[in-house]
């Protein structure tokens, strides 16, 4: 056979094997959204700083959980580049430990955890709409509850300071604000 003719032979069934190839990086890819948490991983994922974790809990053997089908990878799309939220999932069968530490006792469950603390669980319709609403509203609440835990902290610091320099005798108090004196 010609070299020539050989090599234009062998064309489709390299483009074939390009083709299959970029697909599978594509389909690998898509259900990146979504973050298997672990044993290993799953204390320190939901501790991560200024971050929403919006986690479902299932086991491969229920039916409840087989009946959700994508959706919670659907979310995961939906959610993803939304900035300090994060979908995650844990299997309770091969991560017993944690579904144990978190509260699990029915399939599926969905909890929402802010600062290493379960903030929420969600028991809503099983629509992604439904879901992504929830946990963008979630996400607002934990926002302004790090807001206000940071503004009572500041508040309570200054009040510390006051009492000890007012028991020091080094504050004067006058209508204007408060003047320190130097010895």
């Amino acid at each position: 056979m010609d070299p020539a003719l050989r090599r234009r032979s062998r064309l489709p069934i390299h483009l074939l094997l390009v083709a299959v190839t970029l697909l599978a990086a594509l389909a690998a890819r898509s259900g990146a959204e979504v973050i298997t948490l672990t044993e290993e991983t799953f204390s320190d994922k939901i501790k991560e700083k200024d971050t929403v974790w919006f986690v479902q809990f299932c086991v491969p053997w229920c039916k409840h959980c087989k009946s959700l089908g994508t959706l919670w990878e659907d979310l995961g799309k939906v959610i993803e580049g939304t900035d300090e939220i994060e979908i995650g999932k844990v299997d309770c069968g091969a991560s017993k430990p944690v579904c144990s530490k978190v509260d699990i006792h029915s399939y599926p469950t969905f909890k929402v955890f802010y600062d290493g603390e379960e903030v929420a669980k969600y028991k809503g319709p099983r629509d992604v709409e439904s879901l992504k609403t929830f946990v963008l509203n979630e996400a607002e609440k934990a926002g302004e509850r790090e807001y206000y835990t940071s503004a009572s902290q500041n508040f309570g610091t200054k009040v510390r300071m006051y009492r000890r320099l007012a028991g020091s005798g080094l504050v004067l108090r006058y209508s204007a604000p408060y003047f320190l004196l130097s010895n």
